[in-house]
């Protein structure tokens, strides 16, 4: 028999890799080796046609569709287009989605049945019955998985080949120990079930020999068990302090120890926030204190370690003016990125079963946004939205971090209005480059208050980090000629030590207009100003 397992990405990147699928791969080859399994990578940026061409071009006797939020329409108009073309074709779904919502999506005429929750026990018994020719109609039982130690890993049993990939996705754990209403994460399972020490040693090993740049830790909550966190962290700085990890943490569990291990690796951390007010998070099932949360971030930010938070907007109880609080609250803590969605109500959680009460309208389809609250109508979901776009541009995007706080001090503005305002200033400019937008948007702020002079120097610090960012990821670009008022490597030294008001850096340099060739050399970007 014949099977193939797709994945379906949301675009190629490194962390476009299904290790879903290559476990119930490797589980199967375990049990059933006499089933050929091939797994196959799909993008969104794909048709539906193109796609199921692929799928057929193995000839397979069943096909698995791993379904989440932001693939299942395009999953299942793959699914009809093979059904059409082969009518024999077993096709069954599993993910995320088909758990959640395993009535609709078991409801649709393509799919066959559905294997909801953790896969690589269930798709044994499902394809052992196809093997002894039985024809499944119904969707199976969920089988959790007690032991994750007896699973066989598609890294080290040559199912997953890194060499296709430029990263990985690493699971060290199973469960959730929070019930946040909003997500389906821990709900049918109770308690953490963690990969055993040896395994992980192992797949670290593969991973420090194969040439991958990135590692996408899947836990929800890495660091929720200290000392085993802690453990990772020591092993990583050992045998892979090349890569770079990316890890989900709660700032709760962090300590200064902590704090120091992630400062000894590559690493990102994002922390979940959702919102910087208790009332609200109270409504969801989670808890807050804003003086422990900036006391963990400061260590954090003491030790030197990236982190990134997660927003929502549109939650229960929450407003636009709540929500610009929160944000405001976020961005005075300094993250190296800022996550902004609106709110889901996703099939299958707490929140589904509660929103009627709680007074929310939502879209009944994917990605099922919220479109009104009480707190939180649509044109203020509107708004925050366009916030959310302004901070992803500006501040993301735009690789605002090191001057974000100068202008933002300066022009004497929250961060919420400032991204609100670059929002609409870019609106209908789709296609020129967001640090010449960037550029022009500082000047005109500071030029509506009379101030050109610091706008002169806000740009110019505009200029440099952003084309210097744009030299370091750009893989065609090998230098930029760059417009500057001030001569650039005066205002860098002023940045030295820690960078001072823009009102100092006015009284510190000297205009100087000027050219410089930004170019990378030894791994870094350095500069050449060309007078006159």
């Amino acid at each position: 028999m014949k099977l193939v397992l797709a994945a379906l990405h949301i675009e190629p990147s490194p962390r476009a890799v299904p290790l879903g699928p290559a476990m119930l791969a490797s589980a199967l080859r375990l049990a059933l080796p006499e089933i050929e399994t091939r797994l196959l990578d799909l993008f969104l940026g794909q048709s539906a046609a193109e796609c199921a061409d692929r799928i057929l071009a193995s000839d397979p006797d069943a096909v698995g569709l791993s379904v989440y939020v932001w693939n299942r329409p395009l999953f299942l108009e793959i699914a009809a287009i093979l059904k059409a073309r082969r009518p024999s074709l077993v096709i069954f779904a599993g993910g995320a989605e088909a758990t959640a919502d395993l009535a609709g999506v078991a409801a649709e005429p393509s799919i066959d049945f559905v294997l909801p929750g953790e896969g690589e026990l269930i798709i044994q018994e499902a394809m052992g019955r196809l093997l002894a020719g039985e024809r499944i109609t119904d969707s199976l039982r969920p089988v959790p998985v007690d032991d994750l130690g007896a699973l066989p890993s598609p890294y080290l049993d040559g199912t997953m080949d890194l060499g296709n990939y430029t990263g990985a996705l690493w699971e060290l754990s199973r469960g959730c120990p929070f019930k946040c209403d909003f997500c389906f994460e821990s709900r049918g399972t109770a308690g953490i079930r963690r990969i055993p020490m040896a395994r992980v040693e192992a797949e670290l090993a593969i991973f420090a020999e194969s040439g991958i740049r990135e590692v996408f830790v899947l836990d929800p909550t890495f660091n929720f068990h200290k000392d085993e966190a802690k453990a990772i962290l020591r092993l990583i700085a050992e045998r892979a302090p090349h890569i770079h990890f990316f890890f989900e943490i709660r700032s709760e569990f962090i300590d200064r120890e902590m704090a120091e291990l992630f400062a000894g690796i590559r690493c990102t951390l994002q922390i979940g926030l959702q919102s910087a007010h208790l009332d609200v998070l109270k409504r969801i099932g989670r808890s807050f204190d804003p003086g422990d949360f900036e006391a963990k971030l400061l260590l954090l930010h003491q030790a030197g370690v990236p982190y990134g938070f997660d927003l929502i907007y549109g939650l229960p109880g929450d407003s636009l003016d709540g929500f610009c609080a929160s944000l405001d609250f976020a961005m005075s803590l300094v993250p190296n990125h800022l996550d902004v969605f609106r709110l889901s109500v996703l099939p299958g959680t707490r929140l589904a079963e509660t929103a009627t009460g709680l007074g929310l309208s939502y879209e009944a389809q994917n990605p099922y946004q919220v479109l009104s609250s009480p707190g939180f109508p649509a044109e203020d979901l509107a708004r925050a939205g366009q916030i959310a776009l302004g901070c992803d541009a500006f501040y993301n995007q735009g690789r605002a971090v090191p001057w974000f706080s100068l202008v933002q001090e300066a022009l004497e503005t929250s961060a919420s209005e400032l991204f609100e305002a670059f929002a609409t200033f870019i609106e209908g400019r789709n296609g020129e480059d967001l640090t010449l937008l960037q550029r022009d948007f500082v000047i005109a702020c500071f030029g509506e208050r009379g101030d050109e002079l610091m706008g002169s120097v806000a740009a110019d610090l505009v200029s440099y980090f952003g084309f210097a960012g744009e030299l370091m990821e750009s893989a065609e670009a090998s230098e930029y000629l760059v417009s500057f008022h001030h001569h650039p490597q005066e205002l860098l030294g002023q940045l030295q030590g820690g960078p001072p008001s823009l009102e100092e850096l006015v009284f510190c340099l000297q205009a100087h207009p000027c050219q410089a060739r930004l170019f990378v050399q030894d791994g870094e970007v350095d500069l050449e100003v060309l007078e006159g």
